[in-house]
């Protein structure tokens, strides 16, 4: 209420005012003390009113806060009870989740806390007085330690009423199942032996069942009412009653249930045993061709099994202890079986280790293999390249014969760069082999046989590459013969196109045509038709074609120019005077 008077103090300021310029109250007069009275405490209520607020705000908060606790702990006594029966306990669960998350109990003191820690920061400083300051802060520092303890409870009492309804589930399936197994075993004494035997042969199970009722029911004892506990113990009395006297008559059933369970676990034990001994077997003696991936595996299974060792020697001893405690209720054929399998287990586990030491020498083997296979791709990579060269027989430039015999000599370089290394390497590797004495069932015939086609490989590639380069020799000799008569046949043949071409006295020219034409080498046109006679044998069809049709030109042009000569001369004859 005072707070809603404070905050509307602006309107009765202006109601005030209005009265003070009045003088009157509805036409009233009011007698000027009286107004100066009421100005003195108005304007004393409005220079505190600031303050006032405040201190009511940290106030209102503070209550606010302490409310919450109050309610809080009062929640914690009507949950931190002696419990009833089962239905009872889940509806006190059911009602502390409505209060505690559907309320978000937690988040809500986390608001009002922190309204009341910025109320009470605000309130402080506008607050000059020391003592309130320390009121102020003792209650903030008490009110914390108070919600600790009591949010550690709240939370506490989930976990308890689960645990509660938990045991409550546990006593009731346990005495239901306990109950009908105990009607049933009653009537199994007046079986026969075979019978009770049979139906006793999981006493150990009922055993548990038994010591899980009396669990249950003890706690529930100790966290429930009075009345509920009381029903219990009577419960639980009249139940441990019928369970001793009929224990007494079957509790020696139960050992052949043991002896069935110590059976089991041994014949799991050997099973396992076995099936790693067989398996190891396999990996350590079956052939295997040397290459660097199937030694590389075999050098992974040996790492596995060598790993396994240490468990397979602890199941072999639980497997021995097993067996040594069925020895007073297993005949002495039988004992002695085991015994025997047992040695022979042992003794196959002492020949494993023994042949561990093979994985150090299959480890050496990978390093020579790794670099083997390396360079065997290598060596196929540069083949590879070589042939593509020397399958090809064209005539070639000089200057790209020049270039494709300088990457030949690379690649046959590299094949055999690549070869010595293999060969190193599969002498490395042999060696190793021949004084191994545990690598015997280790098959180097592939890797032979690889490294005896690499080596043919090289000798073929030798071969190909002189025989490719001696036949591009030859091509280049034959192409170099043609251009040379091809330039002296063209050197002649412009200096008669010259020769034909030139004006004059037409005397003079015949003399001279005839002088030149009589002194032509006829061997020049001679070697360049046999430079294309042979090159036509090593041309493409195509190129021959236009070899061909070069050479025909050639011909007619030089028929031609004989027809020119001779008209030329019978021209020069027929304009003689002698002969007019």
């Amino acid at each position: 209420m005072l707070q809603e008077v404070l905050k509307s103090l602006e309107s009765h300021r202006q109601t005030f005012m209005q009265i003070h310029r009045d003088r009157s109250v509805n036409g009233v007069p009011v007698p000027p003390e009286q107004l100066q009275d009421m100005a003195e405490r108005f304007n004393f209520v409005s220079t505190s009113s600031h303050s006032h607020l405040i201190k009511l705000e940290f106030w209102e908060m503070k209550y606010r806060l302490m409310a919450f606790l109050v309610l809080a702990e009062a929640k914690l006594k009507s949950w931190i009870i002696k419990y009833g029966r089962r239905e009872s306990v889940e509806l006190l669960l059911q009602s502390y989740l409505t209060f505690v998350e559907g309320h978000r109990f937690f988040e809500q003191y986390e608001i009002i806390f922190t309204a009341l820690r910025q109320a009470a920061e605000v309130y402080v400083k506008s607050d000059s007085s020391i003592d309130e300051a320390e009121g102020v802060s003792k209650f903030l520092t008490e009110t914390t330690a108070q919600w600790k303890n009591l949010a550690l409870e709240v939370r506490s009492v989930r976990s308890m009423l689960e645990e509660v309804i938990c045991n409550w589930e546990k006593y009731s399936s346990t005495v239901a199942s306990l109950q009908a197994w105990l009607e049933d075993a009653e009537q199994m004494l007046n079986k026969s032996e075979n019978a009770k035997r049979d139906f006793f042969r999981n006493l150990s199970h009922w055993i548990q069942q038994h010591m899980d009722m009396n669990d249950a029911g003890n706690f529930l004892i100790e966290t429930c009412d009075e009345t509920v506990s009381r029903d219990l113990k009577q419960q639980l009395l009249l139940l441990n009653g019928r369970w001793r006297e009929l224990f007494v008559k079957v509790k020696h059933y139960a050992r052949a249930d043991e002896v069935d369970k110590l059976r089991q676990d041994y014949q799991e034990g050997i099973n396992t045993l076995k099936m790693f001994m067989d398996a190891t077997n396999e990996k350590m003696t079956a052939p295997v061709q040397v290459s660097f991936l199937n030694v590389r595996a075999f050098v992974q299974d040996v790492e596995e099994i060598k790993h396994k060792v240490p468990a397979m020697e602890a199941a072999s001893k639980a497997a021995s202890r097993t067996a040594q405690l069925l020895t007073k209720d297993t005949p002495q054929e039988e004992i002695s079986q085991m015994m025997a399998v047992m040695a022979s287990v042992k003794e196959q586990l002492s020949k494993v280790k023994r042949c561990l030491p093979l994985l150090r020498e299959s480890q050496s083997l990978l390093p020579p293999l790794e670099e083997m296979e390396r360079n065997i791709t290598g060596f196929y990579q540069a083949l590879e390249k070589a042939s593509r060269i020397t399958s090809t027989i064209d005539s070639e430039a000089p200057g790209d014969f020049k270039q494709k015999c300088q990457e030949l000599a690379t690649f046959t370089h590299s094949c055999k760069k690549c070869l010595t290394v293999i060969e190193r390497n599969h002498q490395t590797i042999q060696k190793i082999m021949s004084t191994s004495k545990t690598l015997q069932h280790m098959d180097m015939s592939l890797l032979q046989k690889r490294v005896a086609d690499l080596q043919l490989s090289s000798q073929s590639m030798i071969k190909e590459s002189t025989e490719w380069r001696k036949h591009e020799e030859a091509n280049s000799s034959l192409m170099k013969r043609f251009d040379e008569s091809r330039v002296e046949l063209e050197k002649v043949l412009k200096m008669a196109q010259n020769c034909l071409t030139e004006r004059g006295n037409p005397e003079e020219l015949l003399k001279k045509h005839t002088e030149f034409f009589g002194q032509l080498d006829q061997r020049i046109l001679n070697t360049f038709l046999k430079a294309c006679d042979e090159l036509t044998d090593i041309l493409p069809e195509q190129e021959q074609q236009s070899l061909q049709e070069t050479v025909r030109k050639l011909s007619l042009w030089l028929h031609g120019r004989s027809l020119t000569v001779s008209r030329k001369r019978c021209m020069s004859l027929s304009t003689k005077p002698g002969r007019q």
